[in-house]
Protein backbone atom coordinates (compact mmCIF):
# COMPACT_ATOMS: atom_id res chain seq x y z
CA UNK A 1 0.00 0.00 0.00
CA UNK A 2 1.35 3.38 -0.96
CA UNK A 3 0.81 6.51 1.14
CA UNK A 4 -2.26 7.62 -0.79
CA UNK A 5 -3.88 4.22 -0.35
CA UNK A 6 -3.05 4.25 3.35
CA UNK A 7 -4.56 7.73 3.63
CA UNK A 8 -7.82 6.63 2.00
CA UNK A 9 -8.02 3.46 4.11
CA UNK A 10 -7.37 5.45 7.28
CA UNK A 11 -10.00 8.03 6.38
CA UNK A 12 -12.67 5.38 5.70
CA UNK A 13 -11.90 3.55 8.94
CA UNK A 14 -11.99 6.84 10.85
CA UNK A 15 -15.18 8.23 9.32
CA UNK A 16 -17.10 5.00 8.63
CA UNK A 17 -18.07 5.68 5.02
CA UNK A 18 -16.69 6.48 1.59
CA UNK A 19 -18.71 9.70 1.43
CA UNK A 20 -17.41 10.99 4.75
CA UNK A 21 -13.86 9.98 3.82
CA UNK A 22 -14.14 11.96 0.58
CA UNK A 23 -15.30 15.02 2.51
CA UNK A 24 -12.46 14.66 5.03
CA UNK A 25 -9.86 14.42 2.25
CA UNK A 26 -11.51 17.12 0.11
CA UNK A 27 -11.88 14.90 -2.95
CA UNK A 28 -14.82 13.36 -4.78
CA UNK A 29 -16.54 10.14 -3.69
CA UNK A 30 -15.71 8.39 -7.03
CA UNK A 31 -12.01 9.20 -6.46
CA UNK A 32 -12.10 7.52 -3.05
CA UNK A 33 -13.94 4.51 -4.46
CA UNK A 34 -11.39 4.16 -7.26
CA UNK A 35 -8.44 4.23 -4.83
CA UNK A 36 -10.14 1.69 -2.58
CA UNK A 37 -10.87 -0.63 -5.50
CA UNK A 38 -7.29 -0.46 -6.73
CA UNK A 39 -5.97 -1.07 -3.20
CA UNK A 40 -8.05 -4.21 -2.75
CA UNK A 41 -6.93 -5.47 -6.17
CA UNK A 42 -3.29 -5.06 -5.18
CA UNK A 43 -3.81 -6.65 -1.76
CA UNK A 44 -5.91 -9.49 -3.24
CA UNK A 45 -8.37 -9.33 -0.36
CA UNK A 46 -11.31 -7.18 0.64
CA UNK A 47 -10.96 -4.37 3.13
CA UNK A 48 -14.65 -3.51 3.39
CA UNK A 49 -17.98 -5.29 2.81
CA UNK A 50 -21.32 -3.55 2.33
CA UNK A 51 -23.94 -5.19 4.54
CA UNK A 52 -27.43 -3.78 5.05
CA UNK A 53 -26.51 -0.62 3.18
CA UNK A 54 -23.57 0.10 5.49
CA UNK A 55 -19.84 -0.33 5.02
CA UNK A 56 -18.17 -2.79 7.41
CA UNK A 57 -14.44 -3.38 7.82
CA UNK A 58 -13.29 -6.95 7.20
CA UNK A 59 -11.14 -8.81 9.74
CA UNK A 60 -8.16 -8.14 7.48
CA UNK A 61 -8.83 -4.40 7.66
CA UNK A 62 -9.10 -4.58 11.43
CA UNK A 63 -5.74 -6.37 11.55
CA UNK A 64 -4.13 -3.51 9.60
CA UNK A 65 -5.71 -0.72 11.65
CA UNK A 66 -3.29 -0.58 14.60
CA UNK A 67 -0.23 -0.17 12.40
CA UNK A 68 -1.97 2.33 10.14
CA UNK A 69 -3.07 4.40 13.15
CA UNK A 70 0.54 4.41 14.35
CA UNK A 71 1.74 5.64 10.96
CA UNK A 72 -0.73 8.53 10.93
CA UNK A 73 0.01 9.34 14.54
CA UNK A 74 3.63 9.84 13.52
CA UNK A 75 2.50 11.92 10.53
CA UNK A 76 0.56 14.20 12.89
CA UNK A 77 3.61 14.49 15.15
CA UNK A 78 5.71 15.40 12.11
CA UNK A 79 3.14 18.01 11.13
CA UNK A 80 3.35 19.62 14.56
CA UNK A 81 7.15 19.64 14.36
CA UNK A 82 7.01 21.29 10.95
CA UNK A 83 4.65 23.93 12.36
CA UNK A 84 6.97 24.54 15.32
CA UNK A 85 10.02 24.84 13.08
CA UNK A 86 8.14 27.19 10.76
CA UNK A 87 7.16 29.38 13.69
CA UNK A 88 10.62 29.13 15.27
CA UNK A 89 9.24 27.42 18.37
CA UNK A 90 11.46 24.35 18.19
CA UNK A 91 14.92 23.25 17.15
CA UNK A 92 18.53 23.54 18.32
CA UNK A 93 20.70 26.60 17.98
CA UNK A 94 24.48 26.69 18.43
CA UNK A 95 26.20 30.03 19.02
CA UNK A 96 29.89 30.82 19.52
CA UNK A 97 31.25 34.04 20.95
CA UNK A 98 34.26 35.58 22.65
CA UNK A 99 34.70 35.33 26.45
CA UNK A 100 33.91 39.05 26.84
CA UNK A 101 30.75 39.08 24.76
CA UNK A 102 29.38 35.90 26.30
CA UNK A 103 29.06 37.86 29.55
CA UNK A 104 28.15 41.32 28.26
CA UNK A 105 24.72 41.41 26.63
CA UNK A 106 24.26 37.84 25.41
CA UNK A 107 22.61 36.59 28.65
CA UNK A 108 19.76 39.10 28.30
CA UNK A 109 19.24 38.23 24.65
CA UNK A 110 19.15 34.52 25.47
CA UNK A 111 16.63 35.11 28.28
CA UNK A 112 14.40 37.05 25.90
CA UNK A 113 14.67 34.29 23.28
CA UNK A 114 13.76 31.61 25.83
CA UNK A 115 10.72 33.62 26.92
CA UNK A 116 9.52 33.70 23.31
CA UNK A 117 10.65 30.23 22.24
CA UNK A 118 10.86 27.95 25.28
CA UNK A 119 11.13 24.77 23.17
CA UNK A 120 14.32 25.90 21.41
CA UNK A 121 17.52 24.45 22.87
CA UNK A 122 20.62 26.62 22.77
CA UNK A 123 24.31 25.75 23.06
CA UNK A 124 26.75 28.61 23.73
CA UNK A 125 30.47 28.13 23.12
CA UNK A 126 32.99 30.64 24.47
CA UNK A 127 36.03 30.82 22.16
CA UNK A 128 38.65 33.36 21.03
CA UNK A 129 37.44 35.35 18.03
CA UNK A 130 39.63 33.54 15.43
CA UNK A 131 38.25 30.18 16.56
CA UNK A 132 34.69 31.50 16.44
CA UNK A 133 35.24 32.60 12.83
CA UNK A 134 36.63 29.16 11.96
CA UNK A 135 33.70 27.38 13.59
CA UNK A 136 31.17 29.51 11.71
CA UNK A 137 33.00 29.09 8.40
CA UNK A 138 33.01 25.30 8.90
CA UNK A 139 29.28 25.44 9.68
CA UNK A 140 29.82 23.95 13.11
CA UNK A 141 27.75 26.74 14.66
CA UNK A 142 24.73 28.70 13.44
CA UNK A 143 25.75 32.15 14.62
CA UNK A 144 28.89 33.90 15.86
CA UNK A 145 29.18 37.05 17.98
CA UNK A 146 32.68 38.49 17.62
CA UNK A 147 34.93 41.50 17.49
CA UNK A 148 35.41 42.71 13.94
CA UNK A 149 36.20 43.42 11.30
CA UNK A 150 35.89 39.85 10.07
CA UNK A 151 37.17 39.12 6.58
CA UNK A 152 36.68 35.44 5.82
CA UNK A 153 35.25 33.97 2.63
CA UNK A 154 33.31 31.39 4.62
CA UNK A 155 31.18 33.82 6.64
CA UNK A 156 28.73 36.67 6.20
CA UNK A 157 29.25 39.53 8.66
CA UNK A 158 26.73 42.05 9.98
CA UNK A 159 27.64 45.03 12.17
CA UNK A 160 25.74 44.74 15.45
CA UNK A 161 27.27 47.56 17.47
CA UNK A 162 30.13 50.03 17.34
CA UNK A 163 31.51 50.26 20.85
CA UNK A 164 34.76 51.79 22.08
CA UNK A 165 37.54 51.22 24.58
CA UNK A 166 36.73 52.65 28.01
CA UNK A 167 38.76 53.16 31.15
CA UNK A 168 37.13 51.41 34.09
CA UNK A 169 37.77 52.83 37.54
CA UNK A 170 36.51 52.56 41.11
CA UNK A 171 34.25 55.53 41.87
CA UNK A 172 36.69 56.79 44.50
CA UNK A 173 39.68 56.81 42.13
CA UNK A 174 41.21 60.22 41.37
CA UNK A 175 40.81 59.74 37.60
CA UNK A 176 37.06 59.12 38.01
CA UNK A 177 36.54 62.89 38.22
CA UNK A 178 37.79 63.36 34.64
CA UNK A 179 35.33 63.54 31.75
CA UNK A 180 37.70 61.36 29.72
CA UNK A 181 40.96 59.56 30.43
CA UNK A 182 44.02 60.13 28.23
CA UNK A 183 46.64 57.45 27.68
CA UNK A 184 49.14 59.76 29.40
CA UNK A 185 46.93 59.81 32.53
CA UNK A 186 47.68 56.13 33.10
CA UNK A 187 51.38 56.61 33.88
CA UNK A 188 52.14 54.94 37.18
CA UNK A 189 48.79 53.12 37.29
CA UNK A 190 48.33 49.36 37.51
CA UNK A 191 46.59 48.84 34.16
CA UNK A 192 44.54 45.73 33.48
CA UNK A 193 43.66 44.88 29.89
CA UNK A 194 43.60 42.15 27.31
CA UNK A 195 46.86 40.79 25.95
CA UNK A 196 48.67 42.26 22.97
CA UNK A 197 47.75 39.17 20.93
CA UNK A 198 44.02 39.90 21.13
CA UNK A 199 42.11 42.18 18.78
CA UNK A 200 41.38 44.69 21.53
CA UNK A 201 44.98 44.65 22.76
CA UNK A 202 46.28 45.21 19.24
CA UNK A 203 43.80 48.04 18.67
CA UNK A 204 44.95 49.88 21.81
CA UNK A 205 48.62 49.67 20.80
CA UNK A 206 47.99 50.69 17.17
CA UNK A 207 45.73 53.67 17.91
CA UNK A 208 48.04 55.05 20.59
CA UNK A 209 50.96 54.77 18.15
CA UNK A 210 49.00 56.54 15.40
CA UNK A 211 48.06 59.32 17.85
CA UNK A 212 51.72 59.78 18.80
CA UNK A 213 51.13 58.54 22.35
CA UNK A 214 52.88 55.83 24.28
CA UNK A 215 50.66 52.80 24.72
CA UNK A 216 49.83 52.10 28.36
CA UNK A 217 52.00 49.51 30.07
CA UNK A 218 49.80 46.53 30.92
CA UNK A 219 50.46 45.24 34.43
CA UNK A 220 47.83 42.48 34.32
CA UNK A 221 46.65 40.66 31.20
CA UNK A 222 43.03 39.52 31.61
CA UNK A 223 41.28 36.81 29.61
CA UNK A 224 38.28 39.04 28.92
CA UNK A 225 36.96 42.54 29.51
CA UNK A 226 34.53 41.24 32.13
CA UNK A 227 37.40 39.56 34.02
CA UNK A 228 39.32 42.84 33.91
CA UNK A 229 36.33 44.69 35.40
CA UNK A 230 36.03 42.14 38.18
CA UNK A 231 39.71 42.72 39.01
CA UNK A 232 39.10 46.47 39.16
CA UNK A 233 36.27 45.81 41.59
CA UNK A 234 38.70 43.91 43.81
CA UNK A 235 41.21 46.78 43.81
CA UNK A 236 43.79 45.25 41.47
CA UNK A 237 44.05 48.38 39.33
CA UNK A 238 42.17 50.16 36.53
CA UNK A 239 41.18 48.59 33.24
CA UNK A 240 41.03 49.33 29.53
CA UNK A 241 38.15 47.31 28.12
CA UNK A 242 35.35 47.22 25.60
CA UNK A 243 32.71 49.65 26.85
CA UNK A 244 29.94 47.16 26.05
CA UNK A 245 31.04 45.22 29.14
CA UNK A 246 28.95 47.72 31.08
CA UNK A 247 25.85 46.19 29.47
CA UNK A 248 26.26 43.16 31.71
CA UNK A 249 24.94 45.31 34.61
CA UNK A 250 27.41 43.67 36.98
CA UNK A 251 29.55 46.70 37.72
CA UNK A 252 27.40 49.35 39.37
CA UNK A 253 30.25 50.23 41.76
CA UNK A 254 32.58 51.08 38.84
CA UNK A 255 32.64 53.98 36.38
CA UNK A 256 33.33 53.66 32.64
CA UNK A 257 35.14 56.72 31.30
CA UNK A 258 35.84 57.42 27.60
CA UNK A 259 39.46 56.62 26.74
CA UNK A 260 41.53 58.83 24.45
CA UNK A 261 42.70 58.37 21.79
CA UNK A 262 39.30 57.03 20.87
CA UNK A 263 39.48 53.39 19.85
CA UNK A 264 36.39 52.15 18.06
CA UNK A 265 35.40 48.52 18.54
CA UNK A 266 33.24 46.70 16.00
CA UNK A 267 31.00 43.95 17.32
CA UNK A 268 29.64 41.76 14.53
CA UNK A 269 27.23 38.92 14.01
CA UNK A 270 28.61 36.34 11.61
CA UNK A 271 26.79 33.52 9.82
CA UNK A 272 27.93 30.63 7.62
CA UNK A 273 27.98 31.88 4.05
CA UNK A 274 25.31 30.52 1.68
CA UNK A 275 23.52 28.61 4.42
CA UNK A 276 19.85 29.29 5.18
CA UNK A 277 19.26 30.68 8.66
CA UNK A 278 16.72 29.00 10.90
CA UNK A 279 13.94 31.10 12.37
CA UNK A 280 15.40 30.56 15.83
CA UNK A 281 18.75 31.92 14.61
CA UNK A 282 17.08 34.98 13.08
CA UNK A 283 15.07 35.61 16.25
CA UNK A 284 18.16 35.41 18.47
CA UNK A 285 19.81 37.97 16.18
CA UNK A 286 16.70 40.16 16.60
CA UNK A 287 16.97 39.87 20.40
CA UNK A 288 20.65 40.84 20.30
CA UNK A 289 19.81 43.90 18.22
CA UNK A 290 17.07 44.86 20.68
CA UNK A 291 19.38 44.49 23.70
CA UNK A 292 22.14 46.68 22.22
CA UNK A 293 19.77 49.24 20.66
CA UNK A 294 20.02 51.76 23.57
CA UNK A 295 23.82 51.60 23.41
CA UNK A 296 23.82 51.90 19.62
CA UNK A 297 21.56 54.91 19.81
Amino acid sequence: MNLRQLEVFHAIMRTGSVTAAAQALHVSQPAISAVLKHTEQRLKFKLFERLGGRLHATPEAQALLADVNEIFGRVETLGRLVQDLRDGRSGRLVLATSPTLVNAFLPRAVARLRARLPAVTLAVRSLPTPLVVEAVARREVDLGLVYGPVDDAGVEAELLLTSEIACVLPRAHALAALSQVQASDLAGESVISLGAGTRLGQAIDQQCLQAGMAAPLIAIEASSSVTACLMVGEGAGIALVDRSSALSRQFGELVFKPFRPRIAVRIELIYPRQRPRSLACSQLADELRAVVAPEAG
